[in-house]
């Protein structure tokens, strides 16, 4: 074991610093409150300065320029705002102005139609007045022709007939005339358009003389019960007036004379009627008359006391 060599043992120094550590006090303290001190002097020389810039004239004039700088832009802003209004309430007021002008021009066009339409309807109502009395006046002319002639309804027809030996048989029988075949001027039986079976065709009979006429139209109420009725030849535009009158719930009867159409309204005054006219406002027109009539044969005069029988 002795001529072995014997493993070095190596012992560890230690550092005068690591000894001398245990034994001075650390740095780190110090270092800390000294930047304690620093941010303490420094929010200080802050806070001064702070209050120096808001208590400065400095900052007012910096506070006024902001303001001014504000306002002026807001006055900018505000000016570009109202210029556009004005300029789009321009805009409008040019448009209503243009509307109005159109507006303008088209009642103006309106007018010019309305007063076109009504001279239209004036020359309308004239022109329908006129055509109403040509067609009046060629119905009167028509009816003249007709003035000697009667129509006879009612008289048996026969194959082989002679109608002027049977109506003057008629007229002599049941009339007590004295009228001969050479006294009638025409004398034929009606062609109808849709003949009535087991019903005899009328028979138009024309004298020569208006007397034969008048005298058959003033005795034909003795034919009444007979199935014989006499009367006057009239138009067809006559025929259908009569008619219409005849069903009229306001016409209590109707006839003619000479041609001529006349009916008795209901409650009312005698009426002479005429073709190509209103029958209702004619019935109108004769109550309205009479109620007037009425009226003014019951009423006292404004200021005029009543007469009694004293008074007569």
């Amino acid at each position: 074991m002795d001529g072995q060599s014997k493993k070095p043992v190596f012992k560890r120094k230690t550092t005068s610093s690591s000894s001398t550590s245990s034994a001075e006090p650390s740095p780190l303290p110090k270092m800390a409150s000294r930047k304690v001190t620093d941010t303490t002097q420094q929010f200080a020389v802050i806070m001064d300065r702070l209050e120096n810039l808001f208590t400065g004239e400095d900052f007012s004039k910096a506070v006024s320029t902001i303001v001014e700088t504000v306002v002026e832009q807001l006055s900018q802003s505000f000016r570009q705002e109202l210029q556009k209004v004005n300029e789009r309430v321009d805009e409008l007021e040019g448009n209503l102005h243009d509307f109005k002008v159109e507006n303008d021009r088209l009642q103006a066009d309106l007018k010019f139609m309305k007063d076109r339409v009504e001279i239209a309807e004036l020359a309308s109502a004239s022109f329908r007045n006129d055509i109403n009395m040509a067609l009046r006046k060629a119905n009167e002319n028509e009816q003249y022709s007709r003035l000697d002639a009667v129509r006879i309804h009612g008289v048996d027809e026969s194959q082989g007939e002679s109608c002027k030996e049977k109506v003057c048989s008629i007229l002599r029988e049941k009339l007590n005339l004295t009228v001969t075949p050479a006294d009638i001027n025409k004398i034929h039986r009606i062609e109808q358009r849709s003949p009535k079976p087991n019903r005899p065709r009328p028979i138009i009979v024309k004298f020569f003389a208006h007397s034969h006429k008048r005298a058959c139209i003033m005795n034909r109420t003795k034919l009444k019960n007979t199935g014989i009725v006499i009367t006057e030849d009239l138009t067809q535009v006559n025929y259908a007036v009569l008619n219409r009158a005849f069903k009229h719930e306001y016409i209590e009867s109707a006839w003619s004379v000479e041609g001529k159409l006349y009916a008795k309204v209901k409650d009312g005054p005698k009426i002479h009627i005429y073709p190509y006219e209103d029958l209702n406002q004619c019935i109108s027109m004769a109550i309205k008359k009479k109620s007037s009539i009425a009226t003014g044969a019951n009423s006292t005069p404004l200021g005029q006391r009543p007469s009694t029988k004293s008074d007569t």
